[in-house]
């Protein structure tokens, strides 16, 4: 009897004490702003280390500097718990912008940086960015992309573009140069592509029209549409609606389910699957 009464005791014990754990949520309440310049007579890359929030990258002729404008909101009890850094390092400048810690319970968004960065043109991009919406425009020179989350607007581009991205909208337009993707999920927007395309995508709709060069698209599901293409059009679906006009040549390596609606090839048609 004594063994169960304090079997119970120590029970309840450890219920009480349980309760009495409360969790209390953080804000990010605290904002500032910063701004980073640097010198890039001889540097040629700008590499970026991006976490959570946005990111604005913006080619500028006749400027001889990385301009930087962070705006960064945090819990005001930890309010240094970020990084942001402009560096260089033999050709090349780094540029950090992250919040060290946003684990824990918030109340409304986590800890982020909307980060504005403004380039000479021919500055190459090497990007790698956590979440948060990605515009870049104007850019002279080639661009290496990888992206976690968020949306992709990419727009007057001289150069080549290599994307690495995991789920989010894409809409690239106005760029002179090869175009290669790969994607995980996320609907994507191709206008006015003066190169050759290549797209693996996992899931989502696939818009690409107006290629001068040949398109090679690899899709999972999603309906699919291609509008004049000047070069051979490679097509290979797992699932989706499939619609091509006014192409150079069309191979439909696999169709998979779905509608097929094909006009105006002007070359070289096969169909495999």
């Amino acid at each position: 009897m004594k063994l169960s009464t304090s079997l119970i005791a120590i029970a309840t014990i450890t219920l009480l004490s349980g309760c009495v754990v409360v969790m209390s949520s953080s804000y990010a309440n605290f904002h500032t702003q910063k701004t980073l310049t640097l010198e890039v007579s001889q540097l040629s890359t700008l590499v970026i280390d991006a976490g959570s929030g946005s990111l604005e990258v913006r080619g500028q002729a006749d400027i001889d500097e990385i301009r930087v404008i962070a705006d960064i909101y945090t819990d005001k009890k930890y309010k240094n718990n970020y990084q942001l850094s402009l560096t260089d390092s033999k050709d090349k400048a780094y540029l950090t912008a992250k919040i060290n810690n946003s684990s824990g319970f918030w109340q409304g968004r986590s800890p982020y940086i909307d980060v504005q960065v403004i380039v000479p043109q021919r500055m190459m991009l090497d990007i790698n960015d956590s979440s948060g919406d990605l515009l870049l425009s104007n850019i002279h020179a080639h661009i290496e992309l990888i992206d976690g989350s968020g949306g992709i607007d990419i727009t007057h581009v001289i150069g080549n573009l290599t994307l690495n991205d995991g789920s989010g909208e894409l809409n690239i337009a106005h760029i002179r140069g090869d175009v290669t993707i790969k994607d995980g999920s996320g609907d994507m927007q191709l206008d006015d592509i003066q190169g050759n395309v290549n797209i693996n995508d996992g899931s989502g709709s696939i818009h690409a029209q107006n290629i001068t060069g040949t398109a090679v698209l690899e899709d999972g599901s999603g309906d699919m549409m291609v509008r004049n293409v000047e070069g051979m059009v490679t097509i290979e679906d797992g699932s989706g609606d499939i619609d091509v006009q006014s192409v150079g040549g069309l191979k439909l390596l696999e169709t998979g389910s779905g509608g097929l609606r094909v006009k105006s090839v002007k070359g070289y048609f096969e169909v495999d699957g």
